[in-house]
Parts: structure tokens; sequence; C-alpha cells
């Protein structure tokens, strides 16, 4: 039986799910989304991924007619309807399909999409000996795009980025932006270790939430995209005692880094240890990214045994 879906408040087999061919996320990309992952049947962390979500909506003009507790006994039931416990959710959102209305013009008829999958892990062996990426210097973000710092379907770039650092024996590409700071991998959030601290470089919401960053920034807006993952881990940091800075960082930064992480809700935290062919540290996974990696375990732990 093929798995479900959830499109716009009803359950369907996804072989019979249909979207308007005038969707406007099809003809435009005109739509955002978030990838989730699900333990033991719990979207984790669920409140940051809506959040996050709705912000981008508000910002992209983007409907989300769904309240919060709607999408969440949605994932409940897709995940029972799908046999899931372990899993990988993404829920889509698009302007939809337009259409005139004679009484008030133009109107958009918004599509939200939820599928879960079974999750497939990255091999255990990325985290024991941590990953290889790409410096990319092809392709620069540009942080004056509406969509900059956005989880939009404009994902092409980043998708081909992906694939050139495969090809290159790298499991992911680092991004500059046209300043030639560093903002991102092409899945991922990065931040680095020197000397005992975690640095990384804001998200649009932190330079605007603190002035004296945004004057201290070489550059004037971001394109970071506020990982979820990137926000626990930064969380946890603090608690644990590690400094957090942060700020502007280039790719000299990157290579005299004592540790590199990437971050995403499935890979959680990922150690880099080689950039190309220069090796980061000892090329091995290093001591704060260990106790990053048992925090967020912990952390994992503790959202599944209060159902969050």
């Amino acid at each position: 039986m093929p798995p479900f879906a959830w499109i716009n408040g009803a359950f369907v087999p996804e072989d019979e799910a249909t979207v308007s061919i005038r969707d406007t996320g099809l003809l435009h990309a005109a739509g955002v989304f978030t990838t989730m992952r699900a333990y033991a049947g719990r979207a984790f962390r669920l409140d940051l991924h809506l959040r996050r979500l709705r912000r981008s909506c508000d910002h992209l003009f983007v409907p989300l007619q769904h309240k919060d507790e709607a999408i969440r006994a949605a994932i409940d039931e897709l995940l029972a309807r799908n046999g899931l416990g372990d899993a990988r959710l993404r829920l889509t959102v698009t302007r939809g399909a337009s259409r005139h209305d004679p009484l008030h013009g133009l109107r958009l008829d918004p599509t939200a999409i939820l599928t879960a999958a079974p999750l497939e892990p990255y091999p255990e062996e990325y985290y024991q000996r941590g990953l290889t990426v790409l410096a990319l210097d092809e392709q620069k973000l540009n942080p004056y795009d509406v969509q900059a710092g956005h989880k939009t379907l404009n994902y092409f770039s980043r998708l081909a980025a992906l694939r050139a650092a495969t090809q290159r024996g790298a499991g992911e590409a680092l991004w500059f932006n046209v300043h030639h700071y560093l903002q991102s991998g092409s899945i991922s959030n990065v931040l680095l270790v020197k000397d005992g601290a975690l640095l990384t470089p804001p998200t649009p919401e932190e330079t605007e939430a603190d002035p004296a960053l945004a004057a201290r920034m070489p550059y004037p807006k971001s394109a970071v995209l506020p990982g979820v993952t990137r926000q626990v881990v930064l969380d946890l940091a603090r608690a644990a005692g590690i400094e957090v800075r942060l700020g502007a960082l280039t790719i000299n930064d990157v290579l005299a880094a004592d540790e590199v992480i990437v971050t995403n809700s499935v890979m959680g935290i990922m150690p880099v240890c080689r950039v190309e062919r220069h090796g980061i540290g000892h090329e091995r996974p290093g001591p704060v990214t260990r106790q990053l990696s048992q925090d967020y375990d912990a952390e994992v732990g503790r959202a599944g045994a209060a159902g969050a």
C-alpha cells in the first residue's frame, strides 16, 4: 500500500496526490518548506520549525491557513498511518493557484503539503571520520534577494552545488555571500570551533535584534537560514558554558578552525574534518563537537520523553 500524504487538511495516498498545474509553487517556486525529523513518532522541535515557517510565510506573502495545532495533529496521524517512528518529514506551503475573483480581484488558493518517509540516516562512518566539504567559489549567496534567509522552493542552485561536491568526493558545499563571507552549506548551517569558542555567522533576525552586532558586521545583510538544529546547538553550547560568538567569518577562519560542524534536522551534528584537501584539526571530531553531539542526543531523548 502506498504511503499517505496530507494535502490541505486531507489524507490521500501519495500516488493519488495532485496539485494544480497553475500552482505558483510549480510555476514560480513561490513557496517555502521545512524539513523535520521524527524520533519515536514525534517531530523534534516542531515549535521552532513552525515559527520559522510562519515568519517566512509572512515575509514572502505565502498564506499558511492551518493552525499549529492542526499541523501537529496531522503529523501525528500521518506518522501513524504510514507506520513510521523515526522519519523524515517535510511541510511545504505554496502560494497556490491564482484565479480572478469578480468580487475581490486576484485570489490565491494556497497549497499545504505534508509528507513522511522512512529515515535514511547518514552513514555512521561520517560521524566517526568527519565529512569532507567543498569550498564553493562558482556561486555566491545574494543577501539582497528577497528570499535570502528563507527556506524557499527555489533550491536548484543549492542542489547543483551539492551534486558538484558529491562528484568531487565531498558531502557538502560551503557557501559564501557576494562579499566573500561564510554563510552556510547547501543544506546545512556551519559552525566553527576556535580556542574553545563556538563561532557562526548571524542570521537576519539576530542582527536585527542586536544593533551592536549589526554594526560590527562588514556586510549589511545576512543570507543565513535560521536553522532549527543550529538554534538547538547554540542553546546547548551556552548551557554548557561554551562561549558563542556571532560574527563575520571568512574562508581563512574556516581553514584555521580547530573544529568545524555542519547541522541540519536530518544529520543532526555532523563533524567536518576536511575542506577539500585541507585537514581540520587532527582530521577527526574534536572535543567540543563530541560534547555537543552527546548533549544533542540527550536533548532528543528529553524531548521524546516529554512528547515534544
